[in-house]
């Protein structure tokens, strides 16, 4: 439930960044979101 919280957070900041067109902060969230799903954790489960 935690790691569902952390990783909507993370997407959140990733949408801001997207919108802001600031490539330096997408390029970090996208790898520390890419993390999440490398430690067997999927999305809405």
């Amino acid at each position: 439930m935690e790691g569902d919280h952390q990783l909507e957070k993370l997407e959140f900041a990733l949408a801001v960044a997207l919108s802001r067109g600031d490539q330096e902060r997408i390029r970090l969230l996208r790898a520390e979101i890419d993390a999440f799903g490398a430690h067997g954790e999927e999305p809405g489960t």
